[in-house]
């Protein structure tokens, strides 16, 4: 049984993806188990939506 992938960090962001070779910041192939995939940019999104939301205005 294999473990479960580490959990992403800031810096992961700024490499290819190992398996699928995926540039930084962008979805893996479907195919790929390892990578950045849609339920990471969704989870991602709300986020940022949810800091900004919490932001003050800017003066």
């Amino acid at each position: 049984m294999s473990s479960p992938p580490p959990p992403f960090r800031p810096e992961d962001f700024e490499e290819r993806c190992e398996t699928c070779n995926a540039p930084p910041g962008q979805l893996c192939h479907a195919w790929c188990d390892t990578g950045y995939t849609v339920d990471d940019a969704r989870a991602d999104a709300e986020r940022h939506e949810a800091q900004r939301d919490t932001k003050p205005p800017a003066r």
